[in-house]
């Protein structure tokens, strides 16, 4: 039986430990994972330096310059960059001094040289004095007890030159996963050559390998394998016999005749964590250890195998590889357009997301490799998920995001509300007509909200309230609450904006709602109650109601 997607990554997690740790050179360490957490001890740099090439001189000296009064100071010494601190400038003295270098004994603050001239053998400040000293203090590029690198973080370039500079020589990481790529079919050729009848090209290994690579695993590609059960069995035993961390195959795990990933693994001793999955693309899977050793069957199909690597493959990998964060973030983004489909199980999605608020674009209609190259989301729709209006918003896992959980969760898709637009000359009793509606669904259970237009203005606050004097006043919006209600007042855009961008506004406040009523505006491709004859001749067809002041109960 089929287990659930949120269940089968937890099954695969508890399991899950780092392959062991090594330490490497503190200047190899870039894009490694750390095997624990690096506090500089010491400060660094240790002495004071000169923020700015010029001279040293004393406070005291040069604190009165100005035009009229300029100061005259003698130079008797430079200091040389990777030299100790000398004796620096008595009273009435300076020293030249070079951005870096060590500040001497002697003189509290730099004067830039930009802002004083020489002359035989004096310099010259006319002020005015700067506001800072120009001194770097010890410690200014880190401080004792800094925390440099945490376990579980990948070392960043930046990191490196931190902890050599902090005086650390070689650094505890984690192994790189060990990973024996198999793809299994008969009808498989193997990239460049062409596929003659009958046959595909093995696209799914060139794509995992990069994907393995990309998140540091060592890949070692051993290419096609027949549908051969000896075969298969051999091809497993050696590929085990390497000392891999992980076997991970391509095809052959579902329920044909010639599927035999599952059933050779537990005939060469694997214990079983997870097979199938109830997830569409990727159901057919199979994660199993023989010792300390992974073996994963992923489908063969490419959608349904890239699906199930991104969505249970690769953060089982980050946590073998030692990574604190092994989840892409899930957001909630805007369906460009609807999904025809009730969600039988959890459903997996190719999409572009883009925007601010993000929109999802599911591609399906460029064919599946060509859409999957061009997505950088999977749309997740949890199992019972019912057909989807444009505008619902739904989960999408960014695959173009760095990992930021631990945890899979698929938050449920939110439906689009049906948006009705209510029409009418004026004084036909739109109002009454929603007024009406508003009561007799509000005892039905319906969750409804309702959009006035109001193209003349309005005043829904007393002129030169706080509110009204907060608004005017350029506050982009104002919130009013009290112990009754609450409204919200928005400095909209000098363009008025479309039903759909006031209806995605409307859902922010309040949230999910069933129904929307638009009262006026024109609904070209929206369902519309028209009370006492259309206002506008484009406005869709919709149910004719007579004018009048109110709806009967």
């Amino acid at each position: 039986m089929a287990v659930d997607l949120e269940t089968a990554f937890q099954r695969l997690l508890q399991e899950a430990e780092p392959v062991g740790t090594e330490r490497v050179p503190a200047l190899e360490a870039v894009g490694r994972v750390a095997a624990e957490e690096y506090v500089c001890l010491r400060t660094v740099p240790s002495f004071r330096r000169a923020a700015m090439d010029g001279y040293v001189v004393w406070d005291a000296d040069v604190r009165d310059a100005s035009p009229e009064r300029p100061v005259r100071l003698r130079i008797t010494g430079t200091v040389r960059m990777g030299e100790g601190p000398g004796e620096g400038p008595d009273r009435g003295e300076a020293w030249a001094i070079p951005t870096g270098g060590a500040l001497p004994y002697r003189g509290d603050r730099v004067i830039p040289i930009e802002q004083v001239r020489r002359e035989e053998g004096f310099l010259v400040f006319a002020g005015p004095l700067p506001r800072k000293p120009h001194v770097a203090e010890p410690g200014e590029e880190v401080r004792p007890g800094t925390v440099l690198v945490r376990r579980g973080e990948t070392i960043r370039p930046a990191a490196v030159g931190a902890l050599v500079a902090s005086g650390a020589g070689e650094v505890g990481v984690y192994c790189r996963p060990k990973v024996v790529l198999l793809a299994t079919g008969d009808e498989l050729v193997a990239p460049p050559a062409l596929p003659g009848p009958g046959q595909v090209v093995n696209s799914n290994a060139p794509t995992l390998v990069a994907e393995l690579r990309a998140i540091g695993c060592e890949v070692d590609d051993r290419g096609i394998v027949p549908d051969r059960a000896e075969t298969l069995r051999s091809a497993f035993r050696a590929a085990l016999e390497s000392g891999c961390h992980v076997v991970l195959s391509t095809g052959a795990v579902s329920v044909g005749a010639t599927d035999r990933v599952p059933r050779t693994w537990l005939d060469l001793g694997a214990r079983r964590i997870v097979g199938r999955v109830a997830v569409k693309p990727g159901g057919p899977f199979f994660a199993g250890r023989i010792g300390r050793q992974w073996v994963l069957g992923l489908s063969g199909s490419p959608a349904a195998c890239l699906a199930t690597f991104h969505l249970l493959v690769r953060p089982l990998l980050l946590r073998l590889a030692g990574h604190a964060w092994i989840v892409r973030p899930v957001v909630l983004a805007r369906l460009s357009s609807g999904f025809p489909r009730e969600a039988d199980r959890t459903r997996a999605l190719w999409a572009r997301i883009s925007g601010h608020p993000v929109q999802a674009e599911i591609l399906e209609e460029d064919g599946i490799l060509a859409g999957m190259s061009r997505a950088n989301g999977l749309v997740l729709l949890r199992a019972g998920t019912p057909r989807l209006r444009p505008g619902s918003r739904v989960p999408v896992l960014c695959l173009d995001r760095p990992e930021e959980d631990t945890e899979l969760r698929i938050p449920p898709a939110q439906q689009a509300p049906l948006v009705v637009g209510v029409v009418g000359v004026s004084g036909s009793g739109k109002t009454a007509v929603i007024e009406g509606l508003l009561r007799r669904l509000r005892s039905e259970g319906v969750s409804v909200a309702a959009i006035k237009h109001a193209p003349h203005g309005f005043e829904v606050d007393r002129p030169r309230s706080d509110s009204d004097r907060m608004i005017r006043a350029g506050a982009r919006a104002v919130l009013v609450t009290g112990p009754e209600e609450r409204f919200l007042r928005i400095r909209p855009d000098p363009s008025e904006p479309p039903v759909e961008a006031l209806v995605e506004g409307l859902r922010d406040v309040v949230g999910p709602v069933d129904l929307v009523l638009v009262e006026g505006f024109q609904h070209r491709n929206r369902p519309v109650i028209r009370v006492g004859g259309g206002k506008y001749p484009s406005d869709a067809a919709g149910d004719d109601v007579p004018a009048r002041g109110e709806l009967p109960p």
